[in-house]
């Protein structure tokens, strides 16, 4: 029997066998929003058939706010706070619903010179939402746990962000 050897195209994750599937999974793409919950999303056969599929999350950098920085306090001699966190827990609202219970996320904080704050770390986690009129539904969300801040602050809707001039 002639088998075929599938080198992964995916090399930034690891490997992982489960139930007979060689999981691969591209990396999320950057949120469709800079302010506001958005849309990532990565492709991925981790699945029941193992099959690649779009796999969707929605993320939550920061609130949208006009100055960010009167809302979060940079510490004296620092030029940057990377995250910060709203100070009680919310409801979260996203296409005229609301979550069934209130979260605290942490945002990506601000810099006073020209760098940015991006996620550095997350979780996932299932978020349900109750809609008026029209029931509720469960999404999986990306959970900020840190965030690093950068000299490169490109748009995340900019697909040609990555091009460079010769």
């Amino acid at each position: 029997m002639l088998q075929h050897v599938c080198i992964s195209a995916y090399r930034s994750l690891p490997l992982v066998l489960k139930k007979k599937c060689l999981v691969q999974a591209t990396s999320w793409t950057p949120c469709s929003k800079t302010c506001g919950i958005g849309i990532s999303n990565r492709v991925t056969n981790e699945n029941s058939k193992c099959e690649m599929r779009k796999e969707e999350r929605l993320c939550f950098i920061q609130p949208c706010q006009t100055n960010i920085l009167k809302t979060i306090k940079i510490p004296i001699g620092k030029t940057c706070q990377p995250t910060f966190q709203p100070p009680k827990a919310e409801k979260l609202a996203f296409s005229g619903c609301s979550s069934t219970q209130s979260y605290k996320p942490t945002f990506c904080g601000a810099c006073l010179d020209k760098r940015c704050c991006v996620p550095n770390k997350s979780k996932m986690i299932t978020v349900q939402f109750d809609c008026p009129k029209e029931g509720s539904f469960k999404w999986k969300m990306m959970w900020i746990t840190s965030c690093v801040c950068q000299r490169i602050c490109n748009d995340p809707g900019d697909i040609f962000s990555e091009l460079k001039l010769l």
